[in-house]
């Protein structure tokens, strides 16, 4: 029973296994044929794996060729290592300081500080002592310059005296009292002048000025016109005669017989537009009343109450002293066309007459 239990039950029908024969001892395999290590199945030559069962038919490092690529493979490696090496090392030596640079540092430190100049007083106990320490040289890590400080083989050098002798103290510079000018009636206060101490004293010049004095305008012969807008004049003079200059001559305006009002005057072109300050009437029929107007045109308006023409002031009784003055004022407004607009007629009669007409500007 024991022997049955342990053999394998074989399935009904099935025919049974042949069993293995092994091989004669007394056949020995060809020397020049390879076998498998595993299962002893012949090798081709060059095979290096077992079809039967898969095992290997060598080692892999026995394999023709494979030192001689792997020493190819580890100088590949060595030099592409070398030349990585060499450009990080160049790359570095450009970072640093030029020897150039270096030495002109290392010159400049020996070269000893300059003294101060004798006339600048220094600051008392506020001078720090000068260090001396060797100068330090760059060693390529950093790109930073040493800094220029005294050499360590000479002696610190002493601080600069107080000069004896005491600079000229320049004379004080007080701020002048302003003084308020005086105004004087004439210009020959003298200016003022330094005065021993030291401060001065400026001039301020006047601010009143002196108006000057009116200058008569010279006129043609041309620039003077009879104006008679409403036509009211029976009979008139030549112009000219009015501003000839000449006093035992004149010009005359003779209004509608029976007329109460002249309404008619003597205009007189400056030529260009002129500042005017007052005119002289010389007449021998005085007592008629004149208003004056001006414009800034060259041609006259054609009537009185046009708007162009500008009112400046009336005057009563002209001629009563002989000569009438009459201002117009400080000149600075300024027209071309002066009006002499005639009101009232004469004490006596209703001729009106202008011997001498004159106008300052």
């Amino acid at each position: 029973m024991k022997l049955l239990e342990a053999q394998p039950e074989v399935a009904p029908g099935a025919p049974p296994e042949p069993p293995h024969e092994a091989p004669p001892e007394d056949v020995k395999p060809d020397p020049g044929t390879r076998t498998c290590k595993s299962c002893g199945e012949p090798l081709e030559p060059g095979q290096d794996w077992c079809l039967a069962c898969g095992t290997a038919a060598g080692r892999l490092g026995e394999r023709p060729g494979f030192r001689s690529s792997m020493t190819v493979l580890g100088l590949t490696a060595l030099l592409v290592a070398g030349a990585v090496a060499a450009s990080y090392a160049a790359l570095r030596e450009d970072q640093t300081a030029p020897p150039g640079q270096n030495a002109a540092a290392a010159q400049v430190a020996q070269t000893p500080a300059a003294a101060p100049p004798a006339t600048t007083a220094p600051p008392a106990a506020t001078t720090p002592a000068p260090t001396t320490s060797t100068p330090t040289t760059s060693t390529g890590k950093s790109q930073t310059l040493p800094k220029v400080q005294v050499p360590s083989n000479t002696s610190s050098a002493p601080a600069p005296k107080t000069p004896t002798t005491t600079p000229a103290t320049p004379p004080a510079t007080s701020t002048p009292t302003p003084s308020t000018p005086t105004p004087a009636p004439t210009p020959a206060t003298p200016p003022a002048t330094s005065t021993g101490s030291g401060t001065s004293t400026s001039t301020t010049p006047s601010t009143t000025t002196t108006p000057t004095a009116p200058v008569a305008i010279e006129l043609p012969a041309t620039a003077g016109a009879v104006y008679d807008p409403y036509r009211r004049a029976a009979a008139v003079g030549v112009p000219a005669k009015a501003i000839d200059g000449d006093g035992s001559t004149s010009w005359y305006f003779d209004a509608v017989p029976g007329s109460t009002q002249i309404a008619a005057g003597y205009v007189v072109n400056l030529g260009q537009a002129r500042g005017i300050k007052a005119i002289d009437i010389t007449t021998p029929t005085p007592g008629f009343k004149v208003e004056i107007y001006a414009t800034d045109e060259a041609t006259p308006p054609p009537s009185i109450t046009d708007t162009r023409w500008a009112h400046i002031t009336d005057k009563s009784d002209v001629g009563t002293d002989g000569k009438t003055h009459i201002v117009l004022g400080a000149g600075s407004s300024k027209y071309q066309t002066l009006l002499l607009w005639i009101t009232k007629p004469p004490t006596s009669g209703t001729r009106v007459r202008i011997s001498e007409l004159k106008v300052f500007g």
